[in-house]
């Protein structure tokens, strides 16, 4: 508006000097047209409102007292440019801003689908988080605050090596968009996996001045490939089940009995009876995996029935203290009276590989808790022991098949009893509290309180494993 009015009134001193003959006054409609990107069209109004005067005091100046009226007709061409120009100008501010305010509508919109649908996150070229959307927040339980300021080695997992995250940004640094999946940690430890695109800005030397990632959680689609792919290794594992129960198992029960009948026929002072002995309990180790092995691969079906939590719980317990070296490990069973509709002898090698597994950690010597709770229709067992808990990478392959952090066993322990326990239709998890030790959560149906004084009254003595 200043730059316009400036103009106008060099316009007019121009005018008001040079001769009429000189249609200097047609550069008020130049005036106008200054005013193409105004933000505000009144502005140009009152600018063509300035030169209109402008025009015609300085055409009454120039002709004063003078008979010719052709500067009339002048004046009044100039004033008709003036508003033509006018017109123009503010025809395409119209179109202009109309255009402006859809793009940004549509841009807008596009915003808004894509952050309803995908985690959207801008960085810049050092990787320091400028830009947080809502679900970026939410998968990752952090607040944006949290988020602004610091990279995403906030959220990393440790799970993808160092290769492979500087792969990652020799990519995007030269100006290259990557592609791939992430497997990220959130605040609260728990592990998720997107779907990744970052794409870099670059600025007019072709170097990165932002990036932008979009994720797509595919959590699920994981965890959905991860079942298929067990479910083909069951299969597989059920295969080499049957060769085993054939051909190592039955075996391994002929040779026991020659052991045996050997042992009797020696002596007692004969000092080959220990070593026979030694051998037995090898066998005896021996059998107690193939035995695992089979259980994991070929569970029976559950024979369902209402059972007494509690007193499964504290009969397990007693069987496990018969071991000299589980003697010293304490249970504290608590709201033990919920009753589920289950198989209590599979229920049993459940909660019996849980006890064993947090004597265990506790290296015989400790307190484990174990309270029976009951949430929405859900019987959730929650095993708490005193020991040094688990770190983030064993955690992670708890319920894996065969993984185990003992010298010796097979590390089906915990995989068969989450196996067990899915076939009632519960689940299980492992959590490490801020407290210390482990907590195994075993959620389960629990039966109505009228079922359960039922089950209380028609089951008066604890389940026993045979």
């Amino acid at each position: 508006m200043v730059l316009s009015t400036s103009a106008a009134l060099i316009v007019f001193a121009i005018d008001s000097v040079m001769p009429p003959t000189v249609q200097v006054a047609m550069l008020y409609a130049v005036v106008v047209l200054l005013n193409l990107r105004a933000p505000d069209p009144r502005a140009v109004l009152a600018v063509a409102i300035l030169c209109s005067v402008l025009a015609w005091v300085d055409g009454l100046a120039t002709h004063r007292g003078s008979e010719d009226t052709a500067w009339l007709i002048n004046t009044a061409l100039v004033v008709g440019m003036i508003w033509v120009a006018t017109f123009l100008v503010h025809r395409y501010m119209v179109v202009a801003r109309s255009w402006i305010e859809q793009s940004v509508k549509e841009l807008e919109d596009t915003n808004y689908a894509l952050d309803q649908s995908a985690i959207v996150a801008r960085t810049d070229p050092r990787g320091l988080i400028r830009y947080a959307n809502d679900k970026f927040c939410e998968i990752a339980k952090y607040s944006r605050e949290e988020l602004i300021g610091r990279d995403h080695r906030i959220i990393n997992s440790g799970y993808h090596p160092k290769a492979f995250i500087r792969e990652l940004w020799d990519t995007i640094s030269g100006g290259r968009i990557w592609k791939g999946e992430l497997r990220n940690r959130a605040k609260d430890g728990i592990i998720y996996w997107v779907d990744t695109t970052i794409v870099p800005f670059l600025d007019d030397q072709g170097r990165p001045y932002q990036y932008m990632a979009i994720r797509y959680d595919i959590t699920e689609r994981k965890r959905s490939e991860d079942l298929l792919r067990e479910q083909a290794a069951l299969a597989r594992l059920g295969e080499m089940a049957a060769v085993v129960a054939h051909e190592v198992k039955n075996p391994l029960a002929g040779i026991r009995g020659a052991l045996q009948v050997i042992s009797a026929r020696m002596p007692a002072e004969s000092r080959d009876r220990p070593v026979i002995a030694d051998i037995l309990a090898r066998l005896d180790s021996l059998n107690e995996m193939v035995q695992d092995l089979l259980l994991f691969a070929r569970p029976r079906a559950p024979r369902l029935a209402r059972v007494p939590i509690g007193a499964l719980i504290e009969a397990t317990a007693m069987l496990l203290k018969k071991d000299p070296h589980l003697a010293q490990v304490e249970v504290i069973v608590r709201g033990g009276e919920q009753t589920v509709e289950a198989d209590a002898e599979l229920l049993q090698i459940v909660f019996s590989n849980l006890l064993l597994n947090a004597a265990q950690a506790m290296s015989g010597h400790g307190t484990v808790t174990v309270a029976v709770e009951r949430h929405d229709g859900r019987c959730d067992v929650i095993f708490h022991d005193t020991g040094p808990g688990m770190p983030p990478e064993v955690r992670e392959r708890m319920f894996e098949p065969f993984f185990t952090t003992k010298h010796r066993g097979t590390g089906l322990g915990l995989s068969t009893a989450k196996r067990l326990v899915e076939q009632h239709r519960g689940e299980m998890r492992g959590e490490c509290p801020p407290g210390g030790g482990t907590r195994i959560v075993v959620s389960l149906a629990a039966d109505t309180p009228d079922t359960q004084a039922q089950a209380v009254a028609a089951q008066p003595g604890p389940p026993v494993a045979p």
